[in-house]
Parts: structure tokens; sequence; C-alpha cells
């Protein structure tokens, strides 16, 4: 169907800064040839004025009463939100180029027609999705845009954000055979997706060592700042954790000297670090009558050390305090190559953070956000080598600015939602609840796919966060489809109901079959294998 033959479907009744009202003059029950039926929320209208052709959406429809008639006879009014303009010269551009007057003509959008209105990205080949309404119409993305400025995934639990990334991913590695992509996965769903381009970091394989750690990450996880003693804690770890890192610049003459920071990547060993920690704590001094007395730290770090001791001896703190590859400053060079994809042979790598200690989350998060961005500040390729954080289940380790906890990695994962893109490096936050993230990381984010969100406040939440245009559709949030979603955002060319490509092979994330499980159900459970795996937090026995 041509766009000469695009069917006349009603006229404008009123048009404001943002939507119009369009009176439906088709039968709304019927379909239109391609399925469409005239009206239904989300679908796309055209509204003729002189030679343009103003697109816009359905947010809804309602039937009113029509002055001066029977009130048997009632209107169908659809409000149209207005998103952008087919030119005379058959190009499509964001945003409305001349209104239209009531009276003017509304026409259903034709094949053709969406296909010009996609085609303004169509040269970077690359879609994840198709039209909800036109499977047949892929919609095209800007990667630069949609990459490099920030992606917020929202939805309800069982909408199919796992499966949304993973197919966002999938395209990806498909696509580019250089990618370079880090997955934080909090309940180890990811390695599925990606059997061959994936470096699987499992969840008892994890290593971020404490020499890794900065000075705010160290205090994050072991400084109680409610003790009364928290403030000369601080001070003193400061010039411990220098000194330390001091003494391996010095024995290993790295050449660092007076350059060498509290936050420096340098190796150092912790036995030494606590060593002096535990002489300043029962640190004896003379005093001015020549008489031995408790020196100004005696007992400060008491409570400190029990803690820390505990940690040390907890084999969940392997990863950290007893890593067996990461154990010297040349290893750093190995971390940065595993978990950033270079020389490989792989595209993507997925940190399961399943079997972190749930109090050591933040500062694992906090750890490789800070170690990716530093890699980028100081890469001189930096423009050849982007790189794309994924954040699941955000608001678990990233929460707002009010919540005490997580300090270090939220002020870690802000810092890139901030400035990663100007050293190349994206990010993709997904969370079924947008509200309890920090307000500087889902503020930063300039594109969203918005997917069933049943929670009043989520759904307030992600209103206010989208352009004025877009905020009307909001309202669809609650009955996407599975798998379906408003994709908002300038990587996109218009907002657009998305159905999201099934991923092949997908995460595992989908939710266990009780009828199916409960009716076979296991003849024999081997509980003594469980409990070996539970014991010894390794899922390979």
């Amino acid at each position: 169907m041509s766009a000469e033959d695009s069917v006349r479907i009603g006229q404008v009744l009123e048009v404001g800064g943002e939507k119009a009202l369009v009176e439906l003059s088709a039968d709304t029950t019927k379909p239109l040839d391609g399925g469409y039926l005239p009206g239904q929320p989300g679908s796309h209208v055209k509204i003729t004025t002189r030679d343009h052709g103003i697109i816009g959406i359905v947010g809804g429809i309602k039937m009113a009463a029509e002055p001066g008639r029977d009130c048997v006879e009632r209107l169908k009014i659809a409000e149209v939100i207005l998103i952008g303009t087919l030119r005379p010269d058959g190009t499509f551009v964001r945003g409305v180029a001349m209104y239209p007057n009531a009276g003017a003509d509304a026409f259903m959008v034709t094949a053709e027609e969406l296909a010009t209105v996609f085609a303004g990205f169509r040269h970077f080949d690359f879609a994840f999705g198709s039209v909800a309404e036109n499977e047949q119409q892929r919609v095209y993305v800007n990667v630069n845009n949609f990459f490099g400025h920030h992606i917020a995934v929202v939805g309800s639990t069982g909408c199919g954000k796992s499966c949304t990334v993973a197919g966002i991913l999938q395209a990806a590695i498909r696509k580019y055979p250089n990618t370079h992509i880090v997955i934080l996965d909090l309940h180890g769903e990811y390695a599925a997706a990606f059997p061959e381009h994936a470096r699987i970091i499992e969840a008892d394989k994890v290593e971020l060592p404490h020499w890794l750690l900065s000075f705010d990450e160290f205090l994050d996880m072991n400084v109680d700042l409610n003790e009364m003693t928290a403030k000369n804690q601080i001070t003193v770890l400061r010039d411990a954790l220098v000194r330390a890192r001091a003494g391996t610049d010095s024995e290993e003459k790295l050449g660092l000297g007076d350059s060498l920071t509290v936050d420096a990547p340098i190796y150092y060993e912790i036995e030494d670090m606590l060593g002096q920690i535990r002489n300043w704590n029962i640190q004896m001094v003379y005093n001015d009558e020549g008489k031995m007395e408790r020196g100004p730290l005696f007992g400060v770090f008491d409570r400190f050390l029990i803690r820390f001791d505990s940690k040390l001896s907890d084999p969940r703190y392997n990863f950290m305090f007893h890593p067996d590859n990461y154990v010297d400053n040349s290893s750093l060079i190995d971390l940065l190559k595993d978990h950033l994809s270079v020389g490989t042979g792989k595209r993507i790598a997925v940190i399961d953070l399943s079997g972190i200690p749930s109090e050591a989350v933040g500062v694992v998060v906090s750890v490789v956000s800070r170690v990716v961005f530093e890699f980028n500040l100081w890469n001189p390729d930096r423009d050849r080598f982007p790189i794309l954080m994924v954040y699941e289940e955000a608001h678990n380790y990233v929460p707002k600015a009010a919540d005490a906890r997580f300090v270090a990695a939220r002020k870690a994962v802000e810092r890139i939602t901030k400035e990663g893109r100007k050293y190349g490096i994206g990010a993709i936050f997904i969370s079924q609840r947008p509200n309890d993230i920090s307000e500087t990381v889902i503020s930063q984010c300039n594109n969203f796919v918005a997917m069933r969100l049943t929670n009043p406040d989520d759904q307030d939440y992600v209103r206010r966060l989208v352009p004025d245009a877009a905020s009307g559709l909001m309202g669809m949030l609650p009955s996407l489809r599975t798998g379906e979603a408003l994709l908002l955002g300038d990587a996109v060319a218009m907002p657009t109901r998305v159905l999201i490509d099934l991923p092949k092979p997908q995460p595992h994330s989908s939710d266990v079959p009780y009828h199916d499980a409960w009716t076979t159900g296991v003849d024999e459970m081997d509980v003594e294998r469980v409990i070996k795996r539970w014991r010894t937090r390794r899922r390979d026995l």
C-alpha cells in the first residue's frame, strides 16, 4: 500500500502543544489492511497539514457524548501524542514542524511511511525488535546513542527483562566482532545466553583481590562509621595503606615515589598492613615523667581487628583476601584482559556475583566499575575501545542517596553515568524497582526500555523521567505483553511499542514450571551432593 493509499480514519477536533484529539470516523471494531484497529493505543497516526504529515502515536481512546445530539450517539475520541514530521522530501524528523489545525484529516500510517520513519537509523543495520503492531517493520537503533548514552531497562518481575537484555547483547555481538561488554550478574542468569562468545567468571571463581580496593572501598567494607573511634580509624588506615603500597613500590622498584596514592592499584601483603595496625593498637609510649602509658591509638582498632580477622578466616571472602591468580603486580594485566575481553578470543565477560556475600556485593560492584573507568580514563586508544557495563538488579547495590548503604558502589557507578561517555564507557541498568535506584544514575539514562510495570510508584517515577511528549504513553506499561516494551530515547526514531526478539539461547531466568515439576517430580534427590555444593560453595560438584 503506497502513501497515497493511506486510509482516512477521522479528523482533528483539538490541538495542543504535545497532543491532538482526533474524532474517529472509521469503525474501530474492524481491522484495516495489515490488521490495524483504528485508534488502537500504540498505533501510529498521520495528520496532514499542507504538504507535511505529522506523525503521532495513539495514547488512548474514549467515547464522548456529542453536544446537540441524542446521548446515544457518541463520538469516538483518540488522544494522539505528536511525535515527528514526515517532510515533503520523504524524510522523517523528530518534533512537530507545523502544527495541524482543527478539522485536518487523520490517516493510519502505511507500512511504507512507517519504514520511512525508521529509515533514519537504517544505515546502522542494528535492531533487536519489531514494531508491536507491525512485526514486519524492524525498529532500527542509533548504536552510538544507544550504547553510549546509557540505557535503563525497567519492568516488573516476569516481564522478560533478562531475555530483553540478552537479546540486545546477542544482537550486538552478532553484528560487531570487537565488543567489550562486562555483565555484573547478580543471580547467575546470563552465562547460558552466551555459550560461545563470553568468558564466564563463575561464582566460585570470582577474584577481586584486596589490593585493588580504593581507600573508599576499603572503608565501605571494613569500617563501621557508627563507632566512636571511626574517625581515628579512617585517618590511620589511610596512612597504613599508603605505607603498605609504598613498601611494594620500593621493593619492586616501580618508581612511583611521590606520585603514589592511597588508591593506586599496587599489590601489598594484607598481613603487613594489619601488622602495622596491630602494633599501633597496643602501642605503649613514655610520658613526660618517663613512665609507660597507652599510646594515642591504643584500643582504637579493637573492634576493627575482630571484624577483619573474621573476614580473613571466612571462606566466603577468599575471592578478596586469598586469591589464587591475582597475587602480584604483574597479575593486574591478566585481570584486566580477562574482564575486558582483551586477547581472550571472547567479546563479553559475565561476572557471576551469586556467590559473593551480600554485604560485599557493593564493594565488588564498586571495584569493577572503578577499574573499568580508570582503565579507559588512562587508555590513549579509548576512542577505539568502547566498553559497555551491564548492571543486573541495579537497585540492590546502587540505591538512592538517602540510603546509607553501598556508598562506594553508588559513587563509582554515578561517576560512570556522569563522565563515562567522554571516555567510551556506556551502561545498561536493569531493575524491577526504578524508583529505588540512585537519582543521579537513572537521570543520566537517555534511553529507556520500559517493560510491564505494575507498581504505581514505579510507573509515576518513569513517567517523570521520560520527555513530556512520551509520558502519555506510560499508561500502557501495566498491559504490555511479556517481551514487549516501550522504546524511548534519542537512539530511536520515535517512541515505539516494540516486540523484543527472543534470545537464542535464553538466560536461565525463566520461572520454575511448578505444574510440570510437581507432576513428574524427582524420584531420588541427591541431598548429599546439594550439601557438598552448599558447604564448599562450588557449583561444579
